[in-house]
Formats: C-alpha cells, sequence, structure tokens
C-alpha cells in the first residue's frame, strides 16, 4: 500500500493561484486538543477553533476557488463539491464537516460577495489512522520522545520521508498518522479519488518521497 502527503499545488500554503483562508473575529479557541494520546494523555493535535466559523477568502476571483483550501490556524477546508465526492465514494477519515461562512472575499467590503461562491467546510481528520516507522524514516532526534505510542513531545531536525510501518494502518483515506502529527496522509483510493474528478488546489506527495529538515528554507522538500 503507497502512502501520499497532501499539500497545497507547488506547494504554496500562500501563493496567488489558489485563494487561502483567513479567520475573520470573532475567533473562539477552545482550551481542549483537536485529540490526545491514550496512553501519556498528552495533546496530540491543534487547540479547537469552535464556531463560529467565519472567514474570508483571498481572491474574489472564481478561478482560484479550489477545492481544498489551506490557512493558518485550522488543518484544512474543503469545498461542497469534494464532500459529495468523499460521500459518494464512500472514503473514510474525516471525523466532522462544519459550515464555514464566507464573510469576504479578497478586497471586497463585508456583504459584497460575487454570485456562485461555493459552500466549503472545515474538516476534522483521524488521528492515529497509522504509526510512522521512524527507523525507516530516518528520523533525527534533538529530544528523544518519553512517549513511544505518540511520539508528541520528541523534538525533530530531519526526516527522510514518511515510512508507515506494517500492519499499522486502520484503513482510513486521510488521517495523521502517530509520529507524524504535522502532514495529512492519503491513501491510494483517495488519490484515485482526486485524480478521477480533477479536485483542485491538491499535491500528492510519495509519503516516502516527503523530506523535512529544521533550518532548510520551506522547512519540507521532495526527495529525489
Amino acid at each position: 500500500m503507497k502512502f501520499y502527503v497532501l499539500e497545497p499545488e507547488r506547494g504554496e500554503l500562500f501563493g496567488t493561484k489558489w485563494a487561502y483562508a483567513d479567520k475573520v473575529d470573532p475567533v473562539v479557541i477552545s482550551e481542549k486538543a483537536e485529540d490526545y494520546c491514550p496512553v501519556c494523555g498528552r495533546p496530540v493535535g491543534m487547540l479547537k477553533w469552535l464556531p463560529p466559523y467565519r472567514v474570508k477568502l483571498s481572491s474574489a476571483k472564481p478561478e482560484r476557488w479550489g477545492d481544498f483550501v489551506w490557512g493558518a490556524g485550522f488543518t484544512l477546508m474543503v469545498s461542497e463539491r469534494f464532500k459529495q465526492i468523499y460521500e459518494r465514494e464512500e472514503l473514510k477519515g474525516i471525523k466532522r464537516f462544519e459550515p464555514v461562512e464566507i464573510v469576504r472575499v479578497g478586497t471586497r467590503k463585508t456583504g459584497d460577495l460575487p454570485l456562485g461562491l461555493p459552500t466549503y467546510y472545515l474538516i476534522e481528520i483521524v488521528w492515529g489512522g497509522a504509526n510512522r516507522d521512524d527507523i525507516a524514516s530516518k528520523i533525527v532526534w534533538k529530544r528523544e520522545p518519553t512517549c513511544s505510542y505518540c511520539r508528541i513531545d520528541g523534538y525533530k531536525i530531519k526526516f527522510e520521508g514518511i515510512v508507515i510501518e506494517e500492519g499499522s494502518w486502520t484503513g482510513v483515506d486521510i488521517f495523521k498518522a502517530r509520529g507524524a502529527p504535522g502532514q495529512i496522509l492519503v491513501s491510494e483510493r483517495f488519490k484515485e479519488v482526486v485524480e478521477k474528478y480533477g479536485l483542485k488546489n491538491v499535491w500528492l506527495i510519495p509519503a516516502e518521497k516527503y523530506g523535512w529538515e529544521e533550518g532548510r528554507p520551506g522547512l519540507w522538500y521532495v526527495l529525489p
């Protein structure tokens, strides 16, 4: 089974080809995280963003409204089109779809929204859908983790690939792996669906080719 890391097209989180999203006040953040390690009890995800989910899209041009929308302070937003395809194809791994209210686009004033603006959803993704093989992924630790299950308190300075431990995958199509909380991973089945429907603003990088190094410009890179 092959796995892929989900990134914005061309790796541009705040690029110009596709719109990205910014939170709009009031922004309410919970004291609770999205997930907790069942062994050590530490939080393994970011703190939850609570309703109301209000955002501004960076562009008012329809050709820049992708099926995947990225930004700061949240995992990922997806289009109504993606949600329908996800459900039709019976993919697994998204715990919830929360409707997002778009209150501004580009430089337009609040309420002056263009026709045909798509509906977007904030999604929460399964954590622990597989376990990363730290040795095969060539992780270099500055500080070794104390919990061998989540490894969330460890301090990595480099890794060369995200290799999934054989037999650890639970069968979900989109997930975060134990030992790799910062990346969204997807299955071959997910990749087939993306290609079948031509979903926009997505780059699927073979997980074993996804490298990361502290101090490197952009931090992550694609291995040759």
